[in-house]
């Protein structure tokens, strides 16, 4: 009995030689304009298409490419005598709807609070830019996002300072101030009505206090105390203030760093109960007045005198401007 043979399966036995020429022109002349003996050239250097090649081929294999909807010159003394692909159906096309799908998903990365996830997601972005089919779509792809102003480098000496809790120098474009020395001592970064602020001890002012990333210019550890100086650990004060969110508010709250939901009902009138370790009054109570009449603090007695007063000095405001 005849022994069985092996029959040997090379890999090229597995593709369409057809369909592998066609996407191998196509590629070589996306990159650039070719004459048939370059392609030919091509050819003889790749292990599949190295052992069937001929002119024939690379003009069979043109007018496949055609036929599939590509426009490709014919060789000319007007074209040094190349193909020159003019246009294919491959190309990748944004509607507005597109676009504006992009651009949500990239505000709503931002509630995240999750700076490197945004980072990355800017350099896929300036990836798919390279595709948009005008300038307009390009620049807003690549432009238009929460850190646009703000220094890369900065932004990670900051990430990196808060994480070790190190006092920095800062050189500060402070709307009051103009260009104003900081010593400062980053702890957190967070975004806030879609900018990114720096939250941290100032030794300047001897309170905890925020400053907006953009508007920081330098950063600068410093890498020697005195003890004259005396770096203590700042511990920023904290006061528990414990309020109430119905509605929508409710139903989008998602808890932070300083807060915690402590009770949830969703039969209740206000379904869930929420305790807040503030450091920083202001800001907290202008996130507080952002949920209207859906927020309602339940202690201490002094955030609530503290809140009316601020609701009195707005209805003064209004009422000086009549």
């Amino acid at each position: 009995m005849k022994s069985a043979r092996k029959k040997h399966l090379a890999f090229e036995n597995n593709i369409s030689k057809t369909g592998y020429r066609a996407l191998f022109v196509l590629f070589k002349l996306l990159n650039a304009p070719a004459s048939r003996e370059e392609i030919l050239t091509f050819f003889s250097k790749d292990p599949i298409l190295k052992n069937d090649i001929s002119k024939d081929t690379v003009t069979i294999t043109v007018n496949t490419l055609k036929k599939a909807g590509c426009i490709i010159s014919r060789p000319s003394q007007r074209t040094d005598n190349k193909y020159v692909l003019k246009s294919h159906p491959f190309d990748i096309h944004f509607s507005l709807s597109n676009i504006d799908a992009l651009q949500s998903l990239r505000e709503n990365i931002v509630t995240f609070q999750d700076l490197y996830l945004l980072m990355h997601l800017n350099n896929l972005y300036m990836k798919i830019a390279n595709l948009a089919p005008d300038e307009e779509t390009k620049n807003l792809l690549i432009y238009k996002h929460p850190l646009s102003e703000i220094n890369y480098d900065i932004l990670n000496e900051l990430v990196i300072y808060a994480r070790i809790k190190k006092p920095v120098n800062i050189s500060y474009n402070s709307p009051e101030n103009k260009n104003e020395k900081l010593e400062f001592t980053p702890e957190y970064l967070t975004f806030e009505s879609d900018k990114l602020y720096v939250w941290g001890y100032c030794k300047k002012y001897n309170e905890f206090a925020y400053l907006r990333v953009d508007r920081i210019k330098r950063v600068n550890l410093i890498t020697v105390c005195t003890a004259s100086e005396g770096y203590l650990e700042f511990k920023k004060p904290v006061e528990l203030i414990v309020y109430k969110l119905k509605g929508y508010s409710a139903l989008m709250y998602s808890e932070n760093k300083e807060e915690t939901v402590t009770y949830e009902d969703k039969n209740s009138e206000y379904p869930l109960t929420i305790r807040a370790a503030v450091s920083n009054k202001f800001n907290f109570f202008q996130r507080i007045l952002s949920y209207g009449t859906d927020c309602l603090i339940v202690s201490p007695d002094s955030a609530k005198t503290e809140l009316l007063e601020h609701l009195k000095n707005i209805k003064a405001e209004y009422e000086n401007e009549k």
